[in-house]
């Protein structure tokens, strides 16, 4: 090899650097996507189903994308194209030279496809093995995914020009694709709200709502009822749970605030939630996941709880935004109800309540995407069983990380202001095992009796779909289980 040729290559190698930064800062510029007008049989058609509408919502945003990083693509090739033969064209050395450059940069091309294949591959393997989740939270949920990722396919193989600038640019756009895909199931069918103090207009009318509860069948929902109030007025006015618009209110009109008799407005809106909880066919108060169809029906009218179940098979955070947007187009106003209204309810709700309820492995925040244990695949162990319970009864990260018997210490290091170390449990409390290494949750105190639950009693790391089989309510006096955990400490809520 001649000097010429060193210079060259050395060159071309720097003219390569210069395009691949070159790429990377075109790229994550910020893009437009526009558009484009749909046909208005077809817009009428996708507005008549919601169903259609949800799914297309996910897939069209993808393909639009797709299309325009193509168009952009495109554009950028031909124009580093063009400026490469003006340099061409301005040193005849590097002209030249081409027959020596050429087979190189077919291998770089080569194995620069290659290393992305593996890596997909890769990622296939992991989440095979993992399983990490095993059911879509909503049902349609599977098949916009599935469209999406068809889409997204083939918008990456017309872009194989793009291997010649670097690996890093193809995942990069990828991942932008797959993010609007998944943001849907971010919006889990759970409730994340931190818990919050009823105030004492609402508690003075507990004996009022427990009446009309005990006459509508819905005795064991008087927390809930009183949580329904908090929300809609703090207890406070002369219609309390906003039941005026109520189908059940004969005596006055069915405008906002048209009701102007406390105890009346508990009488409707208690026999309004009734039907709801029944339409919802909630089985009882551990049932949350028709318990929450039934609290945004409460908000929405039970037009919704119907809706949601033919189309989505139930509540989640995502069809409740689905249903309040077609509502505001149908009637075409510029707000339609609190799609949030679950989460804004069950802050009220306090622990003795919500213990009694049955883990919800619906809640992808709770159970996988903010577990920390979740992360590293322990999946079924009693640390990740913990957190997710204690995630989903009070709202917020327990701030433990570590092995079950270092969980109460480190709960009341994140949060001192909210437990306190006890030997003797409340309900709500999180207890660790002295003498072994376990962690779990205290739903209820009956004297010397204590009613627990906990998970890992295989023994072993399972898949999520397993691990949601591994865990147990049980009660047992006090002095046996620290007989069987070889001593107890407990982090109380104060």
């Amino acid at each position: 090899m001649n000097l010429r040729d060193i210079k060259t290559k050395q060159k071309m190698q720097a003219i390569k650097t210069k395009d691949t930064k070159g790429n990377i800062q075109h790229f994550i510029k910020q893009q437009t996507i526009h558009n484009k007008n749909v046909d208005r049989k077809e817009e009428a058609s996708v507005k008549s189903n919601p169903q259609i509408q949800a799914t297309n919502k996910v897939s069209v945003a993808a393909k639009q994308t797709v299309i325009e990083s193509k168009h952009r693509t495109t554009k950028f090739i031909k124009q580093k194209h063009h400026e490469y033969k003006i340099k061409s064209s301005n040193k005849k050395a590097i002209i030249e030279s081409n027959h020596d450059i050429h087979p190189q940069r077919t291998s770089y091309i080569s194995k620069a496809k290659k290393h992305v294949v593996n890596k997909v591959n890769a990622s296939k393997m992991k989440k095979s093995t993992e399983q990490f989740v095993s059911k879509p939270i909503v049902q349609n949920t599977t098949h916009a995914i599935k469209k999406s990722i068809h889409i997204v396919k083939k918008g990456v193989s017309t872009l194989n020009t793009l291997f010649s600038f670097g690996t890093g640019l193809i995942l990069l756009i990828v991942i932008t694709l797959f993010i609007g895909t998944f943001s849907v199931l971010a919006q889990d069918g759970g409730s994340n709200s931190e818990i919050v103090s009823l105030s004492e207009e609402v508690i003075a009318y507990e004996d009022t709502i427990r009446k009309y509860a005990i006459e509508y069948d819905i005795e064991d929902y008087v927390s809930l009822l009183q949580a329904i109030m908090m929300q809609e007025s703090g207890g406070k006015g002369s219609d309390p749970m906003q039941a005026s618009e109520s189908g059940y209110n004969t005596k006055y009109p069915r405008v906002p605030n048209g009701i102007t008799e406390p105890e009346y407005s508990i009488d409707v809106g208690t026999h309004t939630f009734s039907d709801c909880v029944k339409k919802a066919n909630v089985k009882d108060p551990s049932d949350t996941e028709h318990i929450y169809l039934a609290l945004q029906g409460y908000n929405y009218g039970s037009g919704y709880i119907d809706w949601a179940i033919s189309n989505f098979g139930g509540y989640s955070k995502y069809n409740a935004q689905q249903f309040s947007d077609m509502k505001k187009q149908e009637l075409n106003v510029s707000g339609y109800g609190d799609p949030s209204y679950v989460n804004h309810v069950m802050r009220y709700v306090g622990i003795t309540f919500r213990g009694g309820t049955n883990p919800n492995f619906n809640n992808m925040e709770a159970w996988i995407t903010k577990n920390p244990y979740a992360k590293t695949g322990l999946y079924g162990q009693c640390t990740w069983f913990a957190w997710g319970r204690f995630y989903e009864l009070y709202g917020y990260d327990p701030g433990f990380t570590g092995n079950g018997w270092d969980c109460v210490d480190e709960l009341l290091k994140a949060h001192p202001d909210k437990f306190e170390r006890s030997t003797t449990p409340k309900a709500g409390a999180v207890f660790s095992g002295i003498g072994k290494n376990h962690v779990g949750i205290v739903l209820k105190v009956d004297g010397n009796n204590i009613t627990i639950q906990d998970g890992n009693y295989d023994g072993i790391t399972n898949t999520f779909e397993d691990a949601k089989k591994d865990w147990q309510t049980n009660t047992y006096t006090l002095d046996y289980y620290r007989s069987r955990m070889g001593g107890i400490v407990f982090a109380n809520p104060k």
